[in-house]
């Protein structure tokens, strides 16, 4: 298994969702092609920091992978809306 760590930042810089209500919907958007096997939020100021761990087979896919199942939560889920990817 491999491990990507990557942010997510909202708007303004301010929240309404916990670390475990944002991990619910990224499982929501992963789908089992992914190869997702776990995924961690932890919320500090101003963004949320997410650790997942991928069955992928190079680092660059591991990252692409949740890169894209960040980017499909953001594109689907409203209290999402205007989060980025960092």
């Amino acid at each position: 298994m491999l491990l990507t760590r990557i942010a997510l930042r909202p708007p303004r810089g301010d929240y309404d969702l916990s670390a475990g209500e944002l991990t619910d919907l990224l499982w929501l958007n992963a789908a089992a092609a992914d190869g997702i096997r776990h995924i961690r939020a932890r919320a500090f100021a101003g963004q949320v920091e997410i650790a997942v761990f991928t069955i992928a087979s190079e680092q660059a896919i591991s990252d692409y992978i949740v890169q894209r199942v960040c980017q499909r939560a953001i594109r689907s889920v409203p209290a999402l809306r205007g989060w980025t990817v960092t």
